[in-house]
């Protein structure tokens, strides 16, 4: 996250709004408003032209941002919606806001648990969790190899980020581009045994799909053209977002274990082979051994976990994760 918000604050191409907001100020800002510049030429900026209402919301920490206020995901979903005219809001303490046409984007770094304590049920089965492209990272990435490779220019990507803020226009598709999406917006129908997150994110994978290529084009070429390729690669990518989300949000559920089943799940992913002891030992601070036995019952009855003897031991593993 980092580097990439450096990128844009040298640039000055985004009204960034960081360092431990809270919804009662991101609203306040944006009902006041942003100076507007208009475009100029070669990427060099114009001039300052009226307000505008556009923010990017940024958080390390986003439970924090999220649980600051009782109203910030109501709001985001709201916002996210971009509706035309005025957007009205109003608390008690903090009276009414007027914000004309409101654009708002959202960039958070979260751990898996908090994430999921912060955010209520009813907004994971909403439209919080259909709004947001949640890319979970399980493991560390290595350091690549460079020997040989030219090194990025800083100042070169930022030139390019002032150049394409300039750009102004409606994107369009290719006939193949435009086949392809009729196709994948006809197949993001969920099913009644989808997860709550799954099946709500299911219905906007298309349109998540749909901004991921316009980025995809635009830093490929300033013709506003989106290509066959970069809608298919931006599908990739919505799809692998989707396969995350039903990890991120699995703690989630109308069951009183629901967060203590995640928690045996996460435990075997990561040991690959436990005993019920092992399991107790390292996590008797969560649940009970009779609650251990109905999640382990219930694993196995449903044939997600697998059972392995070594010597007078039963080695339990999740069997998604490990081949016996």
């Amino acid at each position: 996250m980092n580097p990439a918000i450096s990128l844009l604050k040298k640039a000055g191409t985004a009204n960034i709004l960081s360092d431990r907001v809270t919804m009662e100020y991101v609203l306040e800002k944006l009902s006041k408003g942003f100076p507007r510049m208009s475009p100029g030429v070669n990427g060099a900026g114009g001039m300052k032209l009226g307000l505008e209402s556009a923010a990017m919301l940024v958080s390390t920490e986003l439970s924090v941002f999220i649980t600051a206020s009782q109203f910030t995901i109501t709001c985001l979903s709201d916002l996210w919606d971009s509706k035309e005219g005025i957007y009205q809001y109003g608390t008690r303490g903090k009276g009414e806001w007027n914000i004309n046409e409101p654009i708002v984007s959202l960039l958070g770094g979260s751990a898996q648990n908090w994430l999921v304590k912060s955010v209520p049920a009813d907004a994971v089965g909403g439209g919080f969790t259909r709004r947001v492209n949640f890319v979970l990272a399980t493991k560390k990435e290595t350091v690549p190899d460079t020997t040989g490779r030219p090194l990025i220019d800083k100042d070169d990507l930022v030139e390019d980020l002032r150049y394409m803020a300039q750009i102004r226009g409606q994107f369009s598709l290719t006939n193949d581009a435009l086949k392809l999406l009729k196709i994948y917006h006809d197949s993001c129908d969920p099913n009644d045994f989808d997860d709550e997150a799954s099946a709500v994110y299911k219905t906007s994978k298309w349109a998540n799909a749909g901004k991921l290529a316009e980025i995809i084009a635009m830093s490929r070429s300033d013709n506003l053209v989106i290509e066959e390729e970069d809608l298919q690669t931006a599908i990739d990518k919505v799809e692998d977002v989707a396969k995350d989300l039903k990890i991120v949000f699995r703690a989630v559920g109308e069951s009183d274990l629901a967060s203590a089943s995640d928690r045996v799940i996460r435990f075997l992913e990561t040991r690959g082979f436990a005993s019920r002891g092992d399991i107790l030992a390292f996590n008797w601070r969560h649940f009970t051994s009779s609650e251990l036995d109905v999640i382990i019952a219930t694993f196995r009855e449903s044939g997600m976990i697998g059972e392995k003897n070594v010597g007078n031991k039963t080695l339990y593993y999740w069997k998604d994760s490990v081949k016996p």
